[in-house]
């Protein structure tokens, strides 16, 4: 069953949420495919892991090799240049990267088959790199890809790489916003946000065995660990909240990667304790704003829960003004901070 989320407006309203005006520079850089190669292999290319993966069949990407063999054109890639490592982020162009860099290895993608030409010109067809003749290996080392490099002077962050990618790679299929992040974010934090997704006890709370594809469950945790470690930091819109808590922990340290582990570990393993299964579904499916800030009460209270504390629970929900901080406007910023303050002080007192 998929995870369901409640409808609330002002959250739908928030994920499409006003972009910045941005002060970019977009250059051109031509690249031999050697030279993109040797990026790779150092590790100055990242090619972003996300649901879709490498996509074309062996005669798409065979046709891709044989145009730089050919010396015909093919379509350029959009490439981000990272500021603070000068790492290069492939936004646009990693079906055609991979089939290069795979051909190259001798490999196909994504299985252990060798990669050999298909459906190609015949002096070339069922061939490997390797067994290319070497001026052909030189011909297609030195054929170029066209690449537009694309560097952001403002605002001093890399978050048009978000709105880039997502504009780049919808496919008619807008991205969730935590796909875009698995995307650019990836690493030892984003690794961590997928394995704390698959805990027995969470499942419980979001009420489906499996993840869920679109990954919002996944984005409910960096939500939790986000208001948690700081709320009162918090800024609207909670799209961009959560992009810039997961770009700063992107590779943070063991120790406080165990950290968040732990206060979420604890936490659900309280709240299903004392509030049961699916405590968030307050009407068809999970309530963000309820889920958020009694998930966030638990975190930061020292006291052990009160034996009633389901009893408070309920009356929580009963509470008009309650209901009214978890169901309009729910990402402004005296909203959030007032439903927190307001489920902390009557699960735990205070």
């Amino acid at each position: 069953m998929p995870l369901v989320l409640d409808k609330i407006k002002s959250e739908q309203e928030d994920e499409r949420s006003e972009v910045a005006l941005y002060k970019i520079i977009p250059y051109p850089a031509d690249y031999t495919l050697q030279g993109l190669y040797e990026k790779w292999k150092q590790g100055n290319i990242e090619i972003p892991l996300f649901q879709r993966h490498f996509v074309w069949t062996t005669l798409q990407a065979s046709r891709l090799i044989e145009s730089f063999l050919l010396g015909l054109p093919v379509p350029g890639i959009f490439l981000y240049k990272e500021p603070d490592t000068g790492n290069l982020v492939v936004i646009d162009g990693q079906q055609r990267l991979r089939s290069v860099f795979s051909f190259f290895d001798g490999e196909f993608p994504g299985t252990k088959e060798p990669f050999r030409l298909r459906e190609v010109q015949s002096q070339w067809g069922g061939r490997l790199f390797s067994e290319l003749k070497p001026v052909d290996q030189q011909r297609l080392r030195d054929a170029v890809l066209r690449s537009t490099i694309v560097e952001q002077l403002y605002p001093k962050d890399n978050s048009s790489i978000f709105h880039i990618f997502e504009r780049l790679n919808t496919g008619g299929t807008s991205l969730t916003p935590q796909e875009v992040r698995n995307c650019i974010y990836n690493g030892d934090f984003n690794d961590l946000l997928k394995e704390l997704n698959t805990a027995k006890e969470w499942r419980k709370i979001v009420g489906s065995e499996s993840p869920d594809k679109r990954m919002r469950d996944i984005e409910l945790i960096l939500r939790f660990l986000a208001l948690a470690q700081e709320a009162d930091q918090y800024e609207k819109p909670m799209k961009n909240f959560l992009s810039d808590f997961m770009k700063k922990h992107r590779f943070a340290r063991k120790s406080l990667l165990r950290k968040f582990e732990d206060l979420f570990t604890k936490t659900v393993m309280q709240v299903v304790k004392r509030l049961g299964e699916k405590p968030f579904h307050i009407r068809r499916g999970l309530n963000s704003a309820a889920y958020d800030s009694v998930m966030v009460a638990f975190a930061w209270s020292n006291k052990e829960p009160p034996p009633d504390i389901r009893k408070k629970y309920r009356e929580l929900l009963d509470d008009p003004d309650y209901l009214i901080q978890i169901s309009s406007s729910t990402t402004d910023e005296e909203v959030v901070r007032k439903r927190l303050k307001m489920a902390r002080m009557k699960l735990f007192g205070g």
